[in-house]
């Protein structure tokens, strides 16, 4: 007899949960996270200072804004401390800033200066506002942003008026100021493990680096430039990879809470063989990724005591040819899986697997647990581990992470530009290592693109305009491994990863 875990309680309970998922998408800035609090203080003996409207900056309005004034020859400095949510670590902020007195530049804002903060403690990273961090406005030359990666955990930024020998006669307008995660960099969310699979399986988080049972095929120009792949001659193996546990957890809370996200391109089905797959294992889960379905079941490397021949294990189709976000949660024995920032479902039923009531088997994990990846003519990136169950909007705002408009770009109003990664639109780098000139191949139109160059911190090092499909990367970058981000006339933007050598 087949036991058909799905009841009608739980179908109306994930009917509201879905309805509640639909009303969250609909708006966009939830994947922002704005400033909700600040504090201000005028230093020195000034009379004149002022700081207007400081609560104006709160919150998601980005048109109204709080006003900076330090009158011609005082000796005087304001602050305004922006204060967010929660600590977050490792990304970008963004605050937007503004003049009453024409075109924003670096030489009229050499008084100001930006400084992060975790609590009352300072990250000691303060800086003038320079080229660097300063991008300026197109259709208002009035406004422009700065933005700041931060690698150390922040929940406070602060911006400091200093009077100097140029001034701000119209006053330095604050804006908004706001932190979103940036996909392809250093995962949001406070990652367990991180995998970018950038010629190495090296993980930056905790060092628990994946093992592979034959050498890794690595491969360029998957979604975040390069990741891992089989060849007609290794079309199959595994990687495994130690999950550590921190914070008290023990293996069983891991077991049963927690999210594991990656990007998957599936080799598509030939006739008279088997079916190529991806099969992601963490613990006790199984996803198996095959070019017409998904399908979740117990772990290979632990025993199901026959489950598999009377459980109506979790199946939803999956057609595409195309790179695709999936993300496995965990939620108190609940597996579950989002793609490409949505819940899996198959039409009408849910896609899930209830380990609770297998006590047996979660009896089974001992204290060392891993994760196991096998690739069957497949590839695979950004392979990120999380020990907690991951929230629906954290799920939505990691995937859109991959999608929005990076540093480096002066942004239109009512524009979005948004990166593309269809596998129908193509744009190749190589070589790729490089010893620094860099060739870029491709379907679409790149005459007069914009390229930009980016290190591994998000900052930006160098920058050039298209006169042909090749250009040289300055010699005085060191070797490593770079974001390079290709703009086009059109507005469209491709991201990819390049390593130099020299």
């Amino acid at each position: 007899m087949k036991t058909n875990l799905l009841s009608d309680h739980f179908l109306s309970q994930r009917v509201i949960l879905l309805s509640l998922l639909f009303l969250l998408n609909s708006f966009s800035y939830a994947q922002k996270v704005y400033v909700s609090s600040q504090n201000s203080q005028i230093y020195g003996l000034c009379v004149a200072c002022s700081l207007l409207d400081a609560q104006n900056t709160l919150g998601d309005n980005e048109d109204d804004y709080s006003s900076m004034a330090i009158p011609i020859g005082a000796i005087a400095r304001i602050e305004q401390t922006l204060i967010f949510p929660t600590v977050t670590k490792q990304e970008k902020i963004i605050i937007g800033i503004g003049t009453g007195q024409g075109s924003l530049s670096v030489q009229l804002l050499s008084g100001v200066a930006v400084e992060t903060f975790n609590g009352n403690i300072s990250n000691n990273d303060y800086q003038i506002v320079n080229n660097e961090i300063l991008k300026l406005g197109i259709a208002n030359p009035t406004r422009g942003t700065v933005e700041l990666f931060v690698s150390k955990p922040f929940d406070r930024v602060r911006i400091t008026l200093n009077s100097g020998l140029l001034n701000l006669n119209g006053g330095l307008k604050i804006y908004y100021a706001y932190h979103r995660p940036h996909g392809c960099t250093y995962p949001p969310f406070d990652p367990l493990h991180y995998y970018s699979f950038n010629g190495s399986l090296n993980d930056p988080v905790n060092g628990h680096g994946m093992m592979s049972a034959l050498p890794p095929v690595y491969q360029n120009n998957m979604r975040c430039g390069q990741g891992l792949g089989t060849t007609d001659d290794q079309t199959k193996y595994s990687l495994t990879g130690e999950i550590k546990k921190i914070n008290g957890k023990t293996s069983r809370d891991i077991a049963l809470n927690h999210s594991i996200s990656f990007w998957a391109k599936i080799a598509p089905k030939q006739p008279g063989k088997k079916s190529p797959s991806l099969a992601v294992e963490p613990i006790l889960d199984r996803l198996a990724v095959l070019p017409d379905s998904l399908k979740l079941a117990i772990s290979s490397a632990y025993p199901n005591f026959g489950l598999g021949d009377n459980t109506e294990f979790g199946w939803a189709p999956n057609t595409s040819s195309l790179f695709e976000h999936y993300l496995i949660r965990n939620k108190d024995g609940l597996m579950e899986v989002f793609k490409n920032g949505q819940l899996v479902v198959n039409g009408g039923a849910n896609f899930y697997f209830d380990l609770n009531p297998f006590e047996a088997i979660i009896n089974l994990v001992g204290n060392n647990i891993s994760n196991i990846v096998t690739l069957d003519r497949a590839q695979i990136d950004e392979l990120i581990v999380y020990d907690k169950a991951l929230t629906w909007e954290e799920i939505k705002m990691l995937y859109d992470s991959y999608n929005w408009n990076v540093s480096g770009l002066s942004s239109v109003p009512g524009v979005t530009s948004k990166t593309d990664f269809k596998e129908d639109i193509i744009v190749k780098v190589s070589p790729n290592p490089t010893t620094g000139t860099v060739n870029l191949e491709g379907n679409v139109d790149l005459e007069k693109s914009e390229v930009f160059i980016s290190n591994l911190s998000g900052k930006e090092v160098y920058r050039t305009k298209l006169i042909s499909k090749s250009f040289d990367i300055p010699s005085y970058l060191p070797v490593g491994m770079y974001f390079i981000l290709i703009k086009t006339r059109g507005e469209k933007v491709y991201n990819r990863k390049i390593i130099l050598n020299r």
